[in-house]
């Protein structure tokens, strides 16, 4: 299994749109474009801390995480979005009409 995951912030004012948009359109259309599962997640704010460097986030830095068979899958996924109008209009509004920043991006594979 192949695990691609980010972490981006969303200005707090796009935050409520931003969670519909997720819910409404990227969840369907990463799913309907060969991805297996799609995952948003919020910090979560504890009065625990769990280790010494353990820090609590701004609640407007989220991960999303998409979960593809193998990297063959995920090849497909992304050519397909880089070649289709339509599926980089959805991906753009990303920055666009979010005004999303400061990503980080990792591809995970499961060993064993």
């Amino acid at each position: 299994m192949i695990l691609v995951q980010w972490s981006c912030e969303v200005p707090q004012v796009k935050l409520e749109s931003f969670l519909i948009y997720v819910k409404d359109r990227l969840l369907p259309f990463y799913e309907s474009f060969g991805c297996l599962r799609y995952e948003l997640f919020f910090p979560m704010i504890t009065d625990k801390k769990y280790f010494p460097y353990h820090i609590s986030e701004d609640n407007n830095r989220y991960t999303e995480q998409l979960l593809f068979k193998d990297l063959k899958d995920f090849d497909k996924f992304y050519e397909r979005i880089e070649n289709e109008r339509a599926a980089q209009e959805i991906v753009g509004m990303y920055t666009k009409e979010f005004g999303i920043k400061n990503c980080n991006f990792k591809i995970l594979m499961q060993v064993g």
